[in-house]
């Protein structure tokens, strides 16, 4: 099967919209996701690594218990608000507002053969939220991988722009709600790194400011996430990177309630 992003992740909302309607689609929504999957996620106050096992198991059974207890999953898909929807052929980041449970939320599927493989999710939650009951799927952390991500954050940290390009990929691609399309390739990734220095210095300096707090900070094979909170400056955001051969060719940075600025 030969699916862009885009057709992924429309066929997964679509299938979770219509759960009432037939309970196979249940079974569709989690066929959208690879058996090598790899997934970092925090959605419930409680950072966690998923496999294909795990996340499916979550899903089903966090679906069916919801469901028995009469509430309508439907309607609370319905109810996201979607702020941010950019896609390329293999790579999709959504930001939206999940009322009530969180004012932002961010993911993003990294898709081979028509399915996920790499998966980030992001909820900030206002409040302490129950758990989803599932341990961490026992992935063994990319030590690589995350000094690659580290290295990057102590370049945004000095605003050194020669230093941010040289850490991409030549036709990396950069998915972010600071700009209004995706962004591929060197002159692109130039604009970008620039661009975020000076037009987007505000969201950088919450993100690397010492008093954030750093909610998720993972690395498995090629997936790395961060994401922080800073209530100071009333800001929260999620970096996510696709890290290969000590480069990046992929990341995802979306902050709350930015707007397009690069």
């Amino acid at each position: 099967m030969s699916r862009t992003a885009e057709e992924l992740m429309t066929h997964h909302i679509d299938c979770m919209m219509n759960l009432k309607k037939d309970d196979s689609n249940l079974d569709d929504a989690l066929s959208d996701y690879s058996e090598k999957l790899v997934a970092i996620t925090r959605l419930d106050g409680r950072t966690r690594t998923m496999g294909h096992d795990t996340l499916t198991s979550v899903m089903g059974g966090a679906l069916s218990f919801a469901m028995k207890l009469g509430m309508d999953i439907e309607h609370a898909v319905e109810k996201l608000n979607f702020q941010y929807r950019q896609s390329t052929d293999d790579y999709i980041t959504l930001v939206a507002s999940m009322p009530p449970f969180s004012n932002f939320a961010s993911f993003t599927y990294m898709v081979e053969n028509g399915k996920a493989v790499y998966v980030s999710g992001y909820a900030k939650t206002a409040v302490s939220m129950p758990s989803l009951g599932v341990k961490a799927h026992p992935f063994p952390s990319n030590p690589e991988t995350l000094a690659v991500t580290e290295k990057h954050f102590n370049f945004l940290k000095e605003h050194d722009t020669e230093a941010l390009i040289n850490d991409y990929s030549d036709d990396a691609v950069i998915l972010t709600n600071l700009s209004s399309h995706p962004l591929q390739g060197k002159e692109d990734i130039v604009h970008y790194c620039e661009g975020l220095i000076q037009n987007a210095g505000g969201q950088i300096d919450a993100f690397t400011d010492p008093a954030a707090k750093i909610t998720v900070k993972e690395a498995i094979a090629e997936l790395s996430c961060i994401a922080f909170q800073n209530r100071k400056k009333k800001q929260s955001g999620v970096l996510t990177q696709r890290i290969r051969d000590g480069k990046i060719i992929f990341e995802s940075f979306t902050f709350q309630n930015a707007m397009p600025v690069l």
